[in-house]
C-alpha cells in the first residue's frame, strides 16, 4: 500500500507542476521574448538617434567659408528619426534604405516577432500602438522621440566649458554643447494573454552621449580652425616669409625657405570626405 501511496503522491505532485508551473512557463516564455525584443528595439533606436547627432550638426559652424562649395554636415531631426522604422522595426530580408522613398507601412513591414494575439481568437497583430489615435499612419506614428542637447553637465563639466571658452580669444570658436541625450518610447496595444484579459505596456530607451560633433566643413573650414591653436601661425605672413626667401640664399640655409619651413601648417587631407556635406545636396542624401 505504501509504494500505491508514493506512486499515487507522485502523479499528483506532477500533475499541480504540470498545471501551475510548467504550462504557465511554456506560455510566457515566448511572450516575454517579444517584450525583451521590443525592449531590445526601442534602446538600440535611442543610442542611434544620439550618436547621429554627433555626426549630423543642427546649425552651420563657425568660421566656414563664403563659399558654395563647401558645405557642413547637417541633418534635420525629422530626417535622423525617419530612420528608426526603417533601421529598427522592420523584417528580415527588407533593406536598410538611407533615402526612405518608399512609403513606410507599420503592419506590412513591422517585424514578425513584434505582432501578437491582441484580442480573444484573433489572429497576430502589431502590438505596437499608434501615439495618437487622430495621426495619420506612417515613420512617426508609433513611436516617440525626444532629443536635447546642451553644456555638460556638472561641476566638472563647467569648469571645462570655462576654459574651452577662453580660447575664443584666440579666435577659435569650439562647440560648447557636446552633451546629447536621446529618449525613444513605445507604447504597446492592450492585448490579449491567458489568463489576463487585457495588458497595456510601454517601453522606453534613453541614451546619452559627450561627443564634439563633426562639425567640419571641407578642407578651408577645418585648416581655419586648427590654425587658430597653431602658435606659430603668428609667424605666417609677408615680412617673414620675406626673411625666409633672402635666408635661403645663405650656405646651408635651405631648410629656411618658404618650401622646406612652414610656420602655421596644417594639413587637413587626413579628414574622411563623406562627413564633408550638406544633407540634401547630390551624393549626401538628396
Amino acid at each position: 500500500m505504501g509504494a500505491v501511496e508514493q506512486k499515487g503522491q507522485a502523479l499528483v505532485e506532477g500533475a499541480i507542476a504540470l498545471t501551475f508551473v510548467i504550462i504557465p512557463l511554456l506560455i510566457l516564455l515566448p511572450y516575454m521574448s517579444k517584450m525583451t525584443e521590443v525592449q531590445h528595439r526601442v534602446s538600440e533606436a535611442a543610442q542611434y538617434t544620439s550618436w547621429e547627432r554627433t555626426v549630423w550638426k543642427n546649425s552651420r559652424p563657425s568660421l566656414l567659408p563664403n563659399n558654395s562649395s563647401h558645405h557642413s554636415a547637417i541633418m534635420p531631426e525629422n530626417d535622423i528619426a525617419m530612420r528608426i522604422p526603417w533601421r529598427f522595426y522592420q523584417k528580415n530580408g527588407l533593406l536598410i534604405s538611407s533615402e526612405n522613398r518608399n512609403e513606410w507601412d507599420w503592419d506590412e513591414n513591422i517585424h514578425p516577432l513584434l505582432k501578437s494575439q491582441t484580442t480573444r481568437n484573433s489572429s497576430n497583430d502589431n502590438l505596437l500602438s499608434l501615439t495618437d489615435e487622430n495621426i495619420t499612419d506612417g515613420e512617426f506614428s508609433r513611436f516617440e522621440r525626444t532629443e536635447r542637447s546642451g553644456k555638460t553637465p556638472g561641476s566638472i563639466g563647467s569648469t571645462i566649458d570655462y576654459a574651452v571658452g577662453l580660447l575664443s580669444f584666440t579666435g577659435l570658436n569650439l562647440d560648447r554643447t557636446p552633451y546629447y541625450e536621446t529618449d525613444v518610447s513605445i507604447k504597446l496595444q492592450n492585448h490579449y494573454l491567458e489568463p489576463f484579459d487585457q495588458l497595456n505596456l510601454s517601453f522606453k530607451g534613453n541614451s546619452a552621449l559627450m561627443a564634439s560633433g563633426w562639425n567640419a566643413g571641407g578642407i578651408d573650414h577645418a585648416e581655419k580652425r586648427v590654425k587658430k591653436l597653431v602658435l606659430t601661425t603668428v609667424l605666417d605672413n609677408g615680412l617673414v616669409r620675406l626673411v625666409q626667401r633672402i635666408g635661403g640664399f645663405i650656405p646651408f640655409g635651405k631648410e629656411l625657405r618658404t618650401n622646406s619651413l612652414k610656420f602655421g601648417h596644417v594639413a587637413p587631407e587626413i579628414l574622411p570626405e563623406n562627413r564633408l556635406c550638406r544633407y540634401g545636396t547630390e551624393n549626401c542624401g538628396g
